[in-house]
């Protein structure tokens, strides 16, 4: 039988208001863009609930395999990052659901799904777990060609868990050996 498997790889930086989102095929960047949930929206589960929704409406009909009807993509997103408040670490608790929510939908979706921990991700491609939001744009930059700076937060972070996971897949895929620094 012939493969016929997708080389997609679709990266989500998850938020409750905001959602970044990268979509891979191969090591070529195809788009990023942000989701913004309904503002006058108060519950934090609802907005996800309508920030996947739209994804799904955005992204499926290019993820689905037309000769078997499945998605043979990869789900790679970014785990919530703890915060010290008080002397402990806490979540910020919606985006961890988000998270949750994404996992259930990538799994029931057929997507192979990949989680990283934010430390984790600025740390493969700047070398420093600590990279300001700049200092991840830069290498994005530096990493996909990419033209301008126009471009929200958002979707850099959505790229960058794309390039970390796609680096992670096959060392050097981009032609550069990661983490920059």
């Amino acid at each position: 039988m012939e493969d016929h498997s997708s080389r997609y790889t679709l990266a989500i930086d998850p938020g409750t208001r905001n959602t970044g989102v990268a979509l891979f095929e191969g090591i070529k960047l195809v788009e990023a863009f942000t989701l913004k949930a309904p503002i006058k929206e108060k519950d934090s589960e609802v907005r996800a609930f309508n920030l996947i929704q739209t994804l799904e409406e955005r992204v499926m009909s290019a993820l689905t395999c037309t000769l078997c009807g499945t998605t043979h993509a990869a789900l790679a997103y970014e785990n919530p990052q703890m915060f010290r408040i008080k002397g402990g670490l806490k979540a910020i608790e919606p985006v961890v659901r988000m998270a949750g929510m994404l996992s259930y939908w990538g799994a029931l979706k057929g997507f192979s799904v990949f989680r990283y921990q934010v430390t984790t991700i600025k740390f493969g491609i700047t070398g420093r777990r600590s990279a300001s939001k700049e200092e991840v744009e830069g290498v994005m930059h530096k990493v996909l060609d990419l033209q301008g700076h126009n471009r929200a937060d958002h979707e850099y972070d959505a790229m960058s868990v794309a390039v970390y996971h796609l680096d992670q897949q096959n060392r050097g895929c981009f032609g550069l050996t990661l983490p920059l620094t």
